[in-house]
């Protein structure tokens, strides 16, 4: 009998442990909700319909968890967008807390908080461009590249990614997934932007997978997604500081480069462009690169009407600047070919 009541105590140990932990991990997720909803959008910004959200029609309202973040930057939007454009795993990172995502999240990510002219080029970023998480395959497609108004990236188990090891999100419970992250500037009068982060995903129907994936990507993500909004506000106004081990590594091994200083430290890693030929999202409707319906006429933002008006002309100067400079790359390249092919000759 005493061994039995001590099993039986043992059990009732290990239980009560495992009780108090799970009681603790809800209520740290509710703790982080509850910080990142300081930086919710107003209502009448919640209230709209955002570029992205007819890919979830398919789906019953009711399962579909909706969030939208709003920032003011003080910087007009030309200035924030490249931030977004050069978003991503390989490239700038997430833009959130680098530390949170490798301790937690196990994913590698580390942030650039340097614009990288690499980046910044005409066929830098493009709809289906794979906008990765972590080297797993891990991320979500590109829909739309709008410049100086939205990028909206997309992941669908129906339409997956085309990136060579590249998946769509899902789980072994889950009967569908779909989410939508859509990142929207919106240019305020006196040089400000106001920023916005909208995304949906599908919860599933299933109540348990439901309430896991509640508290794992509504509330956690919550958290990082204010992180993020802080960061953007940060990197665009610039006060974001660069890590201090990439001064570093400047100040030390700076003095033996043999490219230029200027091209030296706008060049990094490469991106996947698997997808760009054929996006996902086509499958469900055309990509975007130009929406003139947005922003909206009726939003309720103090929208600086001549904004795009001027900025789209200078834009289009600054994209045919940078292809002279890659086309003039290719044709020395086919020149040095020529010349070689005639020598052969």
């Amino acid at each position: 009998m005493s061994a039995k009541k001590s099993l039986l105590s043992g059990a009732l140990k290990v239980g009560g442990a495992l009780g108090v932990g799970a009681a603790g991990v809800l209520a740290g997720c509710r703790i982080v909700y509850d910080w990142g909803t300081e930086l919710h959008a107003t209502p009448a910004e919640q209230a709209l319909t955002y570029p992205g959200d007819e890919l979830m029609e398919r789906f019953d309202p009711n399962l579909v968890e909706t969030t939208t973040f709003g920032i003011t930057i003080n910087a007009p939007v030309e200035e924030v967008y490249p931030w977004m454009y050069q978003w991503g795993g390989t490239k700038s990172g997430s833009l959130s807390s680098e530390w949170l995502e490798r301790v937690f999240g196990r994913m590698s990510i580390f942030n650039r908080y340097e614009i990288c002219e690499e980046w910044q080029m005409p066929d830098s970023f493009m709809p289906g461009d794979f906008m990765d998480w972590d080297r797993s395959g891990m991320g979500c497609e590109a829909a739309d590249v709008v410049a100086d108004k939205y990028i909206l990236a997309f992941s669908d188990i129906q339409h997956p990614p085309r990136a060579r090891g590249a998946y769509a999100i899902a789980g072994g419970l889950v009967d569908d997934m779909n989410f939508v992250w859509g990142w929207y500037f919106i240019p305020l009068k006196g040089n400000r932007t106001r920023f916005l982060c909208h995304w949906k995903y599908y919860g599933t129907k299933d109540p348990i997978t439901r309430f896991c994936l509640k508290r794992a990507i509504l509330y956690c993500g919550t958290c990082m997604q204010r992180l993020q909004m802080e960061y953007m506000k940060k990197c665009s106004e610039g006060t974001m500081p660069v890590h201090k081990h990439t001064n570093l590594y400047r100040k030390i091994f700076g003095p033996y480069y043999y490219a230029d200083p200027e091209v030296q430290a706008v060049t990094d890693a490469p991106h996947v462009r698997d997808g760009r030929y054929a996006p996902a999202v086509e499958e469900v409707r055309p990509a975007k690169m130009a929406d003139p319906a947005w922003p909206p006429v009726d939003g309720p933002w103090d929208v600086d009407t001549d904004y795009y008006r001027e900025r789209i002309p200078r834009a289009i100067e600054e994209i045919r600047e940078k292809a002279a400079k890659q086309q003039a790359a290719a044709e020395a390249k086919i020149a040095a070919l020529e010349a070689e092919l005639a020598a052969l000759q």
